[in-house]
């Protein structure tokens, strides 16, 4: 067994800002937004300007622009010292400098990978800033922030593990407000000893190797009556009224119920998986290319395999005893039988639930016999590796 590891993780927790407290909140929050976007505009400009007189640039007059997190910092003096923009020393300036930070490290993750350019944030949404250490004070369950006389009024439902390093408040479309703060913490080593493969579906929203399966909540499908109608009342109202603003906070606290309840199903779950079990084979989709079928589209939405994973991902991580072997996917898990290992030579259709085979005549489920099959696919994968018994890891089968 590993020895015990420190991490770093969000703690989130609701806060209650009173009127001023609103006002710098929602200042801080266009701020942060314009010094991003204003960064990006003037990048975006200067880099293309670069191109397209780098060839003519004989003798290096024009220089390469630099965006670097530390760059776009430096930047925020001109832009403070702007006239059109000198109410930007109204808030924090230590959120202006992580807004600048994060477009750096957007830029980064872009050259890196020739994927994913920048995008311009936008004021509807989820909105929020970060804070560095220097600007927040937590003491005595007391959270005061720069520019702020009063401490905000925060529902601590746990006790923080450390000191936070860093934290970030937001506002959900609904008007609420969170702070997370991140802070390093020693999470307790599970002991599972259990090997399983889960097959990922619709219908039943895991079937495990061992017979279990969890049937779909379908979160947004319960919801989609209620939904639809605040939507049509919505798409009546009048722009910039205040009746519209109201049908627009119906329509997104019906949003934020349904991503609610799916995370808290989706976190009960992947946390009893990974203290049950050692070892967990799963699917690897793209989730991409199957959103494309129409017809299944929303209920692929819906179920949110690839958030299902991602949490499987860090918490087999942080318990320090459970791997993760994850299925190409390519692996045909569906056409194979998992009693013989024979594979069809013809492909099965969606409605073909039950299916027996032509050589051993074993008739299988559909989706428990895939489970199956990935949990064999797993144990072969882990023997090949030599991987030991309380060793920690994710790991792509071929």
């Amino acid at each position: 067994m590993n020895d015990t590891k420190s991490f770093k993780k969000g703690f989130k927790y609701r806060i209650y800002p009173n009127q001023d407290q609103t006002i710098l909140l929602n200042k801080t929050f266009g701020s942060v937004r314009y010094v991003y976007n204003r960064g990006l505009s003037d990048a975006k400009r200067e880099y293309e300007y670069y191109l397209a007189h780098k060839d003519t640039n004989h003798y290096n007059v024009l220089a390469k622009p630099t965006l670097t997190g530390f760059e776009f910092a430096n930047r925020l003096i001109t832009y403070k010292n702007d006239p059109d923009s000198i109410w930007l020393n109204e808030v924090s300036s230590v959120a202006l400098q992580q807004s600048m930070i994060h477009l750096g490290s957007a830029y980064s993750t872009f050259f890196k990978n020739r994927k994913g350019y920048p995008k311009f944030k936008s004021k509807h949404g989820k909105q929020s800033f970060t804070i560095m250490a220097n600007g927040f004070r937590f003491k005595d369950n007391e959270l005061f922030i720069a520019k702020s006389k009063d401490p905000l009024k925060i529902k601590l439902s746990r006790d923080l593990p450390s000191d936070p390093t860093s934290a970030s408040i937001s506002k959900t479309p609904s008007g609420k407000y969170y702070i997370s703060f991140i802070c390093e913490y020693t999470p307790i080593q599970s002991k599972g000893t259990g090997t399983i493969g889960i097959d990922l579906g619709i219908k039943d929203f895991a079937i495990i190797s061992n017979g279990t399966k969890i049937p779909n909540p379908k979160h947004l499908k319960k919801k989609q009556k209620q939904l639809k109608r605040a939507q049509q009342s919505l798409s009546k109202k009048k722009l910039g009224s205040k009746n519209r603003n109201k049908a627009r906070l119906k329509v997104a606290i019906i949003h934020e119920k349904i991503t609610n309840q799916r995370n808290d199903f989706q976190h009960k779950l992947s946390r009893s998986l990974v203290n049950e079990n050692q070892v967990i084979g799963i699917e690897k989709l793209k989730i991409k290319n199957m959103i494309q079928n129409h017809n299944l589209a929303k209920s692929i939405a819906d179920a949110s395999w690839s958030r299902f994973a991602s949490m499987l991902n860090y918490k087999a991580l942080e318990s320090q005893n459970c791997s993760i072997v994850y299925m190409s996917c390519w692996y045909t898990s569906t056409h194979i039988c998992s009693s013989c290992n024979t594979k069809l030579d013809f492909k099965l259709k969606l409605n073909d639930r039950v299916w027996t085979c032509p050589t051993c005549h074993t008739t299988h489920d559909r989706d428990l016999n895939a489970a199956k099959n990935i949990l064999n696919h797993t144990v072969a994968t882990i023997k090949d590796l030599q991987i030991p018994d309380g060793f920690c890891k994710v790991i792509l089968a071929k």
